[in-house]
């Protein structure tokens, strides 16, 4: 019997079809109509180019017609003129248009000359003032088909010999002389216009933050070049222009700060109860207060009679909001009537609702016939409660439960009563104060210690940035996990400890005090494999996680995408667990000579070890673009987990491995380790490390 493959004659008739396809376009296009089919950057001159990759990606941006892109195989354009006839209205041909067709990219002259011209004047933004740009184009006739080069000579950047800072506003100039050390514009740099936007930017920010609060980056003057002294170099000239309304830039004091506590737009003012807290004045519409008076005025960075800063009015509207029981903040100044160096502010605070009720379902279904458990159906049901003013401090208080359980209804499984396969039940409850609590004072210590005028650990600034912007979290939960004929466990969890978000690329979340305890209850059928496995029956018993000091680190970092779309990502956790207990103990049988090993005591003589262990994790992530269509993603996750003091293992639950819905999907999860099978090359047999 002669069998046939079918996959050749399947590729055939798609390629046979993208070349008909492409050819039928022709048709459409009248005589001097030709298609775009590329555009190419040539750089010529390279060794005058830094960064030449990166140069070329940045004019590709500057394209002001591209060539059709192709849909499986098919030029996009050929769509858009089946689907563009008086008779081609059906739902099908709309989705078409909408979706998969595009405008034909026929070629004009008009716009390469605009790429040509956008080039040039890119290339003299980043101080290649004596840049070439010209185009060619090569043309199939027959095909009416036309690519485009763009052929690109930026020759020798100019650089930045001396720069010079000047305003009429002589107050204003005595500030530019005095911060001329931190500008950006560096003699000996290449010229570039976004060191001028960032030159701009860092003058603003500056003045802004020493009580100019009206001042904007429109006040500085394009920059000036002299490139006459010194060849392939240029004398920079940077003027602050007087504002067209005055004859000076005025600098501002912070004058009355009122309070809306809980404003509503378009209600009087007339009907309000006043109250005047730390110079403050605190207006609401009844006698008592919704919120704290302190949790307001703690978030309130204005001060009456200081300098204006903005950096003080942008902390103060971010703190309000983060409070989370306000809808809106709206923060309103204008200048005092009595004196024209004052600014008033009105704080107008629009209560959020209280109290939150919320409620996820979830349905899966998963095939488990390798490990013989049939195919299951899940069910998780979580209702969750939030209170976002619980102490009326602005504390929220987070209730989540969740209750889930796994059946086979195969009528085997029911007939022998293997119905039920899992049940999972979880409540966890959050505590967020909105500040920063360090009662055991262990933050302060770090931050006082030196070595002469160094800091050992904790800088000035981080501190500071921590007790304005830390909440304080205590966290308690209890899971329940039984998986039928294995085993059940029950686990109880409380913590201790902080969530810091830095800025918008960094956060942390630190945990100092954390007690767990799990209490495993195996089946006779699991018993039989930890018959086999003395290394998982070590790891897997009743165990203690208790951590007075310090319990974990989380640290993320993710960069902003750059100019070129790339942007990276690093999550780290540090785990540490008994520490402090291990400590006690050695000390304790080295004062007494003993060799006594710390366990808690329970009723009837029962013991439960101490668990000790140390665990870390990196996941770096990284994008990189390298045109608008080819890009790369690369992801690397590298641990290690090592036992210390009296214990020998690290505890099964704290173990690495892989499978499941955030990992290698294709397993289940732990489907691909800790496993039975042992490699007898392997460095690492007992789950301790991850690659």
């Amino acid at each position: 019997m002669r069998f046939i493959n079918p996959a050749k004659y399947i590729i055939g008739a798609i390629l046979a079809l993208a070349f008909l396809s492409s050819c039928n376009t022709n048709r459409y296009l009248a005589g001097e109509e030709y298609l775009l089919k590329g555009n190419t950057i040539k750089l010529q001159d390279k060794g005058n180019i830094d960064r030449k990759r990166a140069l070329k990606y940045e004019l590709s941006l500057l394209y002001k017609q591209k060539e059709n892109s192709k849909f499986f195989f098919i030029p996009r354009e050929w769509f858009y003129y089946k689907v563009s006839g008086p008779e081609d209205t059906t739902k099908f041909d709309r989705w078409q248009k909408r979706v998969i067709a595009e405008p034909p990219a026929i070629y004009d002259p008009a716009l390469t000359q605009a790429t040509v011209e956008s080039m040039l004047y890119h290339l003299q933004y980043k101080g290649y003032f004596n840049a070439e740009v010209f185009s060619d184009i090569f043309t199939k006739p027959k095909q009416k088909k036309i690519f485009v080069t763009y052929y690109v000579k930026p020759n020798q950047q100019f650089t930045i010999d001396t720069v010079s800072f000047f305003s009429e506003d002589t107050t204003i100039n005595r500030i530019l002389q005095e911060t001329a050390k931190s500008s950006f514009l560096k003699p000996g740099a290449g010229i570039d216009g976004k060191l001028y936007d960032r030159e701009r930017d860092r003058i603003s920010r500056y003045l802004r933050n020493h009580g100019y609060a009206y001042f904007y980056p429109n006040y500085i003057s394009p920059l000036e070049a002299d490139t006459t002294q010194k060849p392939k170099a240029a004398k920079l000239f940077l003027e602050v222009q007087l504002p067209p309304e005055d004859s000076l830039h005025r600098a501002y004091t912070v004058g009355d700060i009122t309070v809306y506590m809980d404003y509503t737009p378009g209600k009087t003012d007339s009907l309000l109860y006043d109250s005047l807290a730390n110079g403050i004045l605190l207006r609401t519409p009844r006698p008592q207060f919704r919120i704290k008076p302190e949790t307001i005025l703690e978030s309130i960075f204005l001060k009456e009679g200081a300098l204006y800063r903005q950096r003080d009015y942008d902390q103060t509207n971010r703190q309000l909001s983060a409070l989370g029981v306000f809808r809106f903040v709206r923060i309103k100044q204008e200048a005092d009537p009595a004196d024209p160096n004052k600014l008033d502010f009105r704080i107008e605070l629009t209560q959020n609702k209280k109290i939150e009720v919320g409620m996820d379902f979830e349905l899966n279904y998963a095939s488990r016939s390798a490990s013989g458990a049939g195919n299951l159906i899940g069910l998780t049901v979580g209702p969750s409660f939030r209170n976002r003013n619980l102490l009326k401090g602005a504390e929220l208080m987070i209730n989540d439960l969740s209750a889930g359980v796994e059946v086979n209804p195969s009528p085997s499984a029911i007939r022998d009563g293997r119905f039920w396969n899992t049940v999972d039940l979880r409540l966890q409850t959050d505590l967020y104060l909105p500040r920063f609590v360090d009662n055991l004072g262990i933050w302060r210590f770090l931050n006082r210690a030196h070595l002469g005028k160094q800091k050992l650990f904790v800088s000035d600034d981080f501190y500071r940035t921590m007790k304005e912007n830390a909440a304080t979290r205590f966290s308690a939960s209890y899971n329940y996990l039984l998986i039928l004929d294995f085993y059940e466990y029950n686990l109880f969890n409380g913590t201790f400890g902080f969530d810091f978000q830095r800025n918008s690329n960094q956060r942390v979340i630190l945990n100092h005090i954390g007690i767990d305890y799990l209490v495993p209850i195996t089946k006779e059928k699991f018993d039989t494999i930890l018959a086999l496995n003395d290394f998982l029956a070590r790891s897997f018993g009743e165990q203690l996680f208790v951590s007075l000091l310090f319990r974990d680190l989380n640290y993320v970092y993710n960069a902003r995408p750059n100019s070129r779309g790339n942007s990276s990502y690093m999550g780290l956790n540090l785990e540490l667990s008994g520490a402090e207990i291990w400590s006690a103990n050695s000390l304790y049988n080295v004062i007494l000579n003993e060799s006594e090993v710390f366990k808690l005591r329970l009723k009837e003589g029962k013991t439960v070890d101490f668990s000790q262990y140390v665990r870390a994790r990196l996941d770096l992530r990284q994008f990189h673009q390298f045109t608008p269509k080819r890009s790369v993603a690369a992801r690397l996750s590298v641990g290690i987990a090592r036992p210390y003091g009296f214990t020998t293992d690290v505890p099964y639950v704290k173990q690495f491995f892989a499978g499941g819905p955030n990992s290698i999907r294709a397993w289940a999860p732990r489907g691909l380790g800790p496993g039975a099978y042992e490699d007898p090359l392997s460095l690492d047999r007992r789950n301790n490390t991850r690659l």
